[in-house]
C-alpha cells in the first residue's frame, strides 16, 4: 500500500538535515516571511501539527524530489523591513509527488509529498568500518576525541564526518550499491585529504 501524501509548503534551499539537527536561515522574501508568520502563530498557539514546512534540496540550479522536513523552533532576531532570524530543526524527510511553484492563494511555493525513509540506522560494511578506523587514527594526530565519534550506522557517519550538503543528500539518498560505492568513495577521499594534511605538517608536499 502506498503512503498516503499530505499537503506542505516548500522552501527549496541547499540545505539537508538529520532528524534533530538545527540550523539558522535569514528570512526576507515576502512569500517566505508569510509564512514564517504562519509558522509563529502555529507554534505559539500550541499547534505543532501544522508548524511544518519541507526544505526541498536544492543544488546547482536543480531543485530535488526529497528533502528535509523541519519545524520553526523560534525566530532570534526581527530586522527592519520584516527580515527575520529564525532557527528550525528536522524532524524527518520527505519526497515530493506534485510541485506548485505558488500554493494558491499563498504565495510561497508546496506541493503534496509523502514521507520518505533515509534508512538512517543502516549498518556499515567490514570494509567500510576498516575505513572508518582508518580515519579516527589520523584524527587522533590532530588531537581529536575520536571515542566520541561512532560508527555503527550510516547515521553515525554522517553526523560527523563533514560532508558538503550535497554530498550528504547524495549519500543518504542513495540505496544498496549506490549507497556503499558512494561511502566508499567518500572514505577514500577523506583518507587522502587527512593523509595530505599530515604530509604537510611534516614538511612534505604532496605533487
Amino acid at each position: 500500500m502506498a503512503d498516503r501524501s499530505f499537503p506542505l509548503p516548500l522552501f527549496p534551499l541547499g540545505v539537508f538535515l538529520l532528524p534533530g539537527e538545527k540550523t539558522g536561515l535569514h528570512i526576507f522574501e515576502p512569500r517566505y516571511r508569510q509564512l514564517v508568520a504562519e509558522l509563529e502563530n502555529a507554534l505559539e498557539e500550541g499547534r505543532e501539527e501544522h508548524n511544518r514546512f519541507g526544505i526541498p534540496f536544492h543544488y546547482e540550479d536543480v531543485t530535488a524530489s526529497t528533502g528535509t522536513l523541519a519545524r520553526l523552533v523560534e525566530v532570534n532576531k526581527v530586522h527592519p523591513g520584516g527580515r527575520k532570524d529564525i532557527i528550525v530543526e528536522c524532524v524527518g524527510h520527505f519526497e515530493t509527488v506534485h510541485f506548485q511553484s505558488i500554493l494558491d492563494p499563498k504565495p510561497y511555493p508546496g506541493g503534496a509529498v509523502v514521507e520518505r525513509s533515509m534508512n538512517l540506522n543502516e549498518a556499515l560494511s567490514q570494509t567500510h568500518r576498516s575505513r572508518v578506523t582508518e580515519i579516527k587514527n589520523l584524527l587522533q594526530v590532530k588531537e581529536v576525541d575520536v571515542d566520541a565519534l561512532q560508527n555503527e550506522t550510516i547515521k553515525d557517519l554522517t553526523q560527523w564526518l563533514g560532508l558538503p550538503p550535497a554530498h550528504k543528500h547524495r549519500l543518504l539518498t542513495a540505496n544498496g550499491d549506490q549507497r556503499k560505492t558512494f561511502l566508499d568513495s567518500v572514505l577514500r577521499w577523506t583518507i587522502l585529504v587527512l593523509q595530505q594534511e599530515a604530509n604537510i605538517k611534516d614538511g612534505f608536499f604532496p605533487n
